[in-house]
């Protein structure tokens, strides 16, 4: 019998955790354990979750540090139990939880982690145009970058063996579901997704500011170049003297034909172009020496 811990960050969900606690009810067996993760909600729902009645844990951000925080804070915790899988939902009721087992039948010796999947599944209300080009454009960079087939790279409802939950290092306080897939394809570990059941929100609302494609495109950056320095800062670097020296080539088949006076123009800049990009280059070297000295210890 394989156990599983259950990870639901919590922030400000106290309309909707009766109905989530009688959700639990309906699915709960002596395999599951809940691990309820409060982040820093500041309306009653500290005070319910305390009243849940089944096996479960819970764990207390005093304030809000962000969903990745939360997520890590619950899979550190279900690091030091005795699981075989860890999987993560949403407290507001958009994931169905009786499709957890739809999840948990795909991991096997060909499956490490699950996705579920959105937008091959059922969306029962008519999502924000703003969303669905969002999560199609974090998709598609998701998928370039991993070489997993990613459809949904947003879904918010996860599946993993306990192996990679123990891997993963969850950088960052922000986004966690970019994270997991490029630090688990750089590992190794293999990917499925499967459809699922998205609903529209009772209570509450999914607020997302304008800041978080920025937010997310930016830590999607510090990941990948954490993980493969060498080729995110090789590849940056070369960019940059290609431009110094398609710039030069021009400028001076310009001064061939006697438009320009100058043999090249804005030298300076053109120097500093290349300049910088040699710098980012031996940025990646020292990168990469510095994670296999790490990884050799």
């Amino acid at each position: 019998m394989n156990k599983t811990a259950i990870i639901i960050p919590v922030f400000n969900e106290a309309e909707n955790l009766p109905i989530l606690f009688e959700n639990i009810e309906k699915i709960e067996r002596p395999e599951f354990i809940f691990i309820f993760v409060n982040d820093g909600s500041q309306d009653k729902s500290f005070e319910i979750l305390k009243t849940a009645n089944f096996n479960h844990l819970l764990i207390n951000h005093k304030k809000n540090l962000g969903l990745a925080s939360a997520v890590k804070s619950g899979i550190d915790e279900a690091k030091k139990l005795d699981v075989d899988y860890v999987v993560k939902v949403d407290a507001d009721l958009q994931h169905n939880l009786e499709e957890i087992d739809l999840l948990l039948k795909e991991l096997n010796e060909e499956v490490d982690f699950v996705y579920g999947d959105r937008f091959n599944g059922e969306i029962n209300y008519k999502m924000e145009f703003i969303r669905k080009v969002g999560n199609k454009f974090f998709s598609s960079l998701t998928k370039w970058l991993t070489g997993y087939k990613i459809t949904d790279s947003q879904p918010g409802f996860i599946a993993m063996k306990i192996e990679l939950a123990k891997k993963i290092r969850m950088l960052g306080n922000y986004n966690y579901t970019q994270q997991v897939l490029i630090e688990a394809s750089l590992l190794g570990f293999k990917f499925k997704q499967v459809p699922i059941t998205f609903n529209k929100r009772i209570h509450g609302s999914s607020f997302v500011s304008l800041k978080y494609p920025f937010k997310v495109f930016w830590q999607i950056f510090i990941i990948y170049s954490s993980l493969k320095p060498l080729s995110t800062f090789g590849k940056l670097g070369s960019l940059l003297m290609l431009i110094s020296v398609l710039i030069s080539s021009y400028q001076i088949y310009l001064f061939n034909i006697g438009i320009n006076e100058k043999f090249i123009q804005n030298d300076d800049l053109v120097s500093l172009l290349f300049l910088f990009g040699i710098q980012t280059i031996f940025v990646g070297v020292l990168g990469n020496l510095i994670n296999n000295y790490k990884n050799n210890i």
